[in-house]
């Protein structure tokens, strides 16, 4: 049996495909260039850290839902957190504060309720930055090494995390 390898033409002469983008011929073979090696592991690097900022920004828009809403509840939060420091006095309701008091609800109860979200969502926010700032120093460090394959594994045990951050919450 003959096998016939596929040959590509470069330069005029038959040569076996490039490897990589990462290699140059020597005129003999194809060789690793250690430069064009390195900035193709950085742009990999970033490519990584890159995902994980973007699957954390999306976590982070299923959180805390849109912007605006989000500074609505951060005012509320804000509002409720001075009603209790002020001991809850029943003539000075903030509006943010009593919008929550329904179905039989005081106003205390509302700012106390008010106050628990906003302390879940920080909780959750934290948490979700914590992921992606360590995932990315994995990822960083690992590519450092030359790790390739720890750094991507790095990234998809933060994604995961991430997701299931995601639908505890949600689920």
């Amino acid at each position: 049996m003959i096998v016939i390898q596929e040959l590509h033409q470069f330069d005029g002469e038959m040569r076996l495909p490039q490897p990589s983008a990462a290699h140059d011929w020597d005129g003999d073979r194809w060789v690793v260039n250690a430069d064009k090696q390195a900035a193709l592991d950085a742009q990999e690097t970033e490519r990584l850290c890159t995902k994980i900022d973007a699957a954390a920004d999306s976590a982070r828009a299923e959180l805390a839902g849109d912007p605006l809403k989000a500074m609505e509840y951060a005012q509320a939060a804000a509002d409720a957190q001075a009603y209790q420091d002020a001991g809850y006095p029943k003539k000075e309701v903030p509006l943010s504060v009593a919008a929550w008091v329904v179905k039989g609800r005081t106003a205390k109860q509302a700012a106390e309720q008010i106050l628990g979200k906003a302390d879940e969502l920080t909780d959750h926010l934290l948490t979700l930055r914590t992921l992606r700032l360590k995932a990315k120093a994995q990822i960083r460090a690992q590519a450092a090494k030359g790790n390739l394959e720890q750094a991507h594994s790095a990234g998809a045990e933060a994604l995961v995390a991430i997701r299931e951050l995601v639908s505890g919450v949600s689920g």
